[in-house]
């Protein structure tokens, strides 16, 4: 299960960051090339804050950092989501397609540490210039031989 997941990942990287175009004629990326931003749910489970960038034209990567205490104070859960992605689309509105993985960390599962395998489908609002941003979609997650297909992520943010 392991290797399908790290081969399916591998797919994804190759066929996102490359395109049928010749380099010359692929539209430049025309948006704000990083963002911080809050997610609610998706690839970091309940809660994180993340950072993305453009690392080359419209493909990019994330990572985050999220943290769930128990209410009487003992035990927790740390999550750290580490994404690639793709935009699809222009002026600011645009598909995003990624795949990466999440390391849980914490007393959830009452054992070790787990890493989950997280894709990501989600509509990004990001102003060219700029400013407020926001996404949502669907964020399908494997952990453990359990997948959640339909897990549903929101962020919010600002872009820059």
């Amino acid at each position: 299960m392991k290797n399908t997941l790290i081969a399916l990942f591998a797919l994804l990287l190759i066929v996102f960051s490359t395109s049928p175009l010749e380099a010359e004629d692929r539209p430049p990326f025309d948006g704000a090339k990083s963002a911080l931003f809050a997610e609610l749910l998706g690839n970091g489970l309940l809660f994180t804050l993340n950072y993305d960038t453009r690392i080359s034209n419209r493909f990019g990567i994330r990572g985050g950092i999220g943290y769930i205490g128990s209410l009487d104070g003992e035990g927790g859960i740390l999550t750290i989501p580490i994404n690639a992605n793709f935009l699809l689309g222009n002026n600011g509105k645009y598909f995003e397609v990624g795949a990466g993985f999440t390391f849980v960390g914490g007393d959830f599962f009452d054992t070790d540490n787990r890493i989950a395998t997280s894709l990501t489908f989600m509509y990004r609002s990001q102003p060219q210039d700029g400013g407020f941003m926001w996404r949502a979609g669907f964020a399908p997650l494997i952990i453990d031989k359990i997948v959640i297909p339909y897990y549903v992520g929101l962020g919010l943010g600002y872009s820059f």
